[in-house]
């Protein structure tokens, strides 16, 4: 009951800061969801190139260290080359995996293999946007 109401609290925050950042800073919007999308993609090929060790099977079965990490120092390289603080760079490029675990969570939690099928084999329409949950956080308050 409250992983349901949690989960609802989740994404309807997470649709409010979305839209704070597209009327304040529309261009870091996209920019997020460019870093979100390049962010899934890496980890994803980079995971299925090198294989290796799984991460938390139970949650994300597929989910490996080594695409994990490459797509954080590729994020990571990609903030700082564009003269963000190293902190908050490496606060970004990890919060895109947490959100992403977070979000499996909940659709393991809730026996859901996806969010929809608008996008067949990809986890649905919001398992596109289930890694900036923790970045749109971020740079909001960066924002401010």
């Amino acid at each position: 009951k409250y992983k349901n109401l949690f989960f609802s609290f989740s994404v309807f925050l997470i649709l409010y800061l979305s839209f704070n950042i597209l009327v304040q800073e529309r261009y870091l919007f996209f920019f997020i969801i460019s870093l979100s999308f390049t962010n899934d993609t890496l980890a994803f090929f980079s995971g299925k190139f090198f294989k290796g060790p799984l991460i938390v099977p139970k949650i994300s079965p597929k989910k490996t260290w080594s695409g994990t990490l490459i797509s954080i120092i590729f994020i990571f390289l990609i903030l700082i080359f564009l003269e963000y603080d190293y902190l908050f760079s490496l606060l970004v490029s990890v919060s895109f995996f947490l959100g992403d675990i977070l979000f499996s969570y909940f659709k393991r939690q809730q026996n859901i293999k996806d969010f929809s099928n608008l996008l067949k084999g990809h986890g649905g329409f919001l398992d596109r946007f289930d890694s900036i949950f923790f970045p749109i956080f971020l740079f909001n308050i960066y924002i401010i």
